[in-house]
């Protein structure tokens, strides 16, 4: 309206200063400047409803591409984290996976050190054992040698003395 009343004020201006002295000249200006203004509002009225659907529609496919990338992100999102979980769950797998066979590999080797120890036990005594036989047997033989030694010094000590002990003839 605003506009409107500009140019019917324009008009009435302009026509007063010219001078139109003729009633219905001013009437056939007026009814021309009417015209005019109305072509001019519905112009305008016209202009403001294409630019009204034009951003009417510009928002519209701007809310819609917003909304496309936003599911987007988030489907690239959800697909981020289901990788990271299945990474996760991969590496910890491999750390168990790695953990057994280290417990595994130090009770193998911990079996291995108590099969070890049982053979050099085992050895030990069975050395001992052979040893002690071996002492027993030097020590039994060392016993008979001894006492063999002990009847021949006997014997030989019987033998000295018998002689002497016999009674001599009496030729005298």
């Amino acid at each position: 309206m605003k506009s409107w009343n500009k140019i019917l004020l324009a008009s009435l201006i302009g026509l007063a200063l010219a001078g139109c002295d003729d009633a219905s000249k001013v009437d056939n200006n007026l009814d021309k400047a009417k015209d005019s203004a109305e072509q001019m509002k519905d112009a305008a009225d016209k202009k403001a409803e294409q630019l009204t659907d034009s951003a009417k529609a510009k928002a519209q496919e701007l809310k819609q591409a917003a909304a496309e990338q936003a599911d987007q992100l988030k489907d690239q999102a959800s697909s981020l984290k289901n990788d990271a979980g299945k990474q996760a769950e991969a590496i910890t797998n491999d750390a168990q996976a790695k953990a057994e066979a280290i417990k595994q590999q130090a009770d193998q080797q911990s079996q291995h050190l108590v099969e070890q120890a049982k053979t050099i036990k085992n050895d030990a005594i069975s050395g001992a054992n052979q040893l002690t036989e071996e002492a027993k047997a030097k020590t039994s033989e060392i016993q008979q040698s001894i006492d063999n030694k002990q009847q021949e010094a006997q014997k030989q000590a019987e033998a000295a003395d018998a002689p002497a002990e016999q009674p001599q003839p009496a030729n005298q």
